[in-house]
């Protein structure tokens, strides 16, 4: 295959110069929401038989088709002669799942390849079920959203799954219990979750490989993409519910750290965020006892309970609220984010709650620093984690072996 200055000069083998620019077009289709062939030749920089070539592999493979033209309006003056064609991504070429495993709840979601939400499934867990019940309620979850969404178990192109304890790094899957960061760390909140392969027990039963990554980090994630946090690049997330995390995004991307374990900061005594949390749970329970409730909503009977002005329930919400805002300052000091959101269940608390992490915040930090509030409700760790099994499917579809 000859190439000229019009295919941007570009030199080299022609077989991995093709897989290059195969993989430039389906980049260029994905950020857009449609291109002609012009177009395509325009931002790829090749000549139009090439453009025309490229186009005809990626509709051969499934991933382009021919749409309609984008809706003018009315003033517009067509030009004269025939109109030109649209092409799109495919994004029903494929679908990933996000799963939540927590310690009162199941939850999956699936999307399709642009990241629409095709259904969600949710089911209520008892706190002490075991490992192996819960990882099974978690693939059924999973699998009837599919259901749902009428696919195919071999339409699944991605997994991933959200638990508390376990941290992805760069090159794989990490449990934050191995080596010397994990010596003493209670990182696990579900019963016999340390002495199961999360990963392995889901990627077998649901028959696609399932990364799994830290549950709070995941909920960052979904904030940045579909929540409060869009349009901000550098965030700290701070987690607020059955328990406390928090998680770091530098430049859109959830910051790892060397060991994964960038964000474990509850994990800092002088903190105190375990003893502020066990008090939030016990007047919660002393609440639900007396109303002669269920226990698992202990943050939400604190919530109201201190809405009423209870003394007691006040004195332990605003201590919760702020021993989290000094978590927030020491990560905000390290890493001077735009915003810091509060998130989880409690977030949904409102002034009562983000009131007092925000003055405490503000006394803390070095520089005034917005405080939001998540959107996304119950349902971010599962929509972080089919974020990033979205991430990983569509950087192997542009991945150029050999380049």
């Amino acid at each position: 295959m000859s190439q000229d200055k019009a295919d941007g000069g570009r030199m080299g083998d022609s077989s991995l110069l093709r897989k290059l620019n195969l993989a430039a077009a389906l980049d260029a289709f994905l950020q857009a929401e449609s291109l002609t062939p012009r177009d395509l030749r325009a931002v790829v920089g090749v000549s139009r038989p090439t453009a025309e070539d490229l186009l005809a592999s990626l509709i051969a493979d499934g991933r382009v088709e021919e749409t309609a033209a984008p809706r003018q309006p009315a003033s517009t003056t067509r030009s004269a002669g025939r109109p030109a064609r649209h092409f799109r991504f495919r994004a029903e070429s494929g679908y990933v799942s996000g799963i939540d495993i927590g310690a009162h709840k199941a939850m999956a979601v699936v999307t399709d390849l642009r990241g629409n939400t095709l259904a969600t499934q949710r089911v209520e867990l008892d706190p002490g079920l075991d490992a192996t019940a819960r990882i099974k309620i978690a693939i059924d979850v999973t699998r009837a959203t599919w259901q749902e969404a009428r696919l195919d178990p071999h339409e699944i192109t991605g997994a991933a799954c959200g638990v508390t304890g376990a941290l992805r790094a760069g090159e794989g899957v990490h449990d934050v219990r191995k080596g010397p960061i994990g010596a003493g760390l209670a990182v696990y909140s579900l019963p016999g979750f340390p002495d199961v392969d999360v990963a392995a027990e889901l990627s077998t039963g649901l028959g696609v490989p399932v990364a799994v990554a830290n549950d709070v980090k995941l909920a960052a994630l979904a904030e940045h993409w579909k929540g409060a946090a869009q349009g901000h690049r550098d965030m700290v997330y701070m987690f607020a519910g059955h328990r406390a995390g928090a998680g770091v995004l530098i430049n859109g991307q959830v910051h790892q750290g060397f060991h994964g374990a960038a964000g474990e900061i509850g994990t800092w005594p002088a903190l105190g965020w375990e003893a502020a949390v066990d008090q939030l749970h016990a007047r919660g329970a002393q609440l639900a006892t007396g109303a002669g409730l269920p226990s698992g909503r202990e943050g939400e009977l604190v919530i109201a309970s201190a809405a009423l002005q209870d003394p007691e329930s006040l004195r332990v919400l605003i201590e919760f609220a702020e021993v989290l805002a000094r978590g927030a300052a020491v990560l905000a000091l390290a890493v001077d984010p735009e915003v810091v959101v509060l998130g989880g269940g409690m977030s949904r608390g409102g002034a009562i709650i983000a009131e007092p992490f925000r003055r405490e915040l503000a006394r803390l930090a070095l520089v005034p620093i917005e405080v939001i509030t998540s959107t996304m409700g119950a349902d971010s760790v599962a929509l972080g984690a089919a974020r990033m099994a979205l991430d990983t499917v569509l950087a192997d579809l542009l991945a150029v072996p050999g380049a």
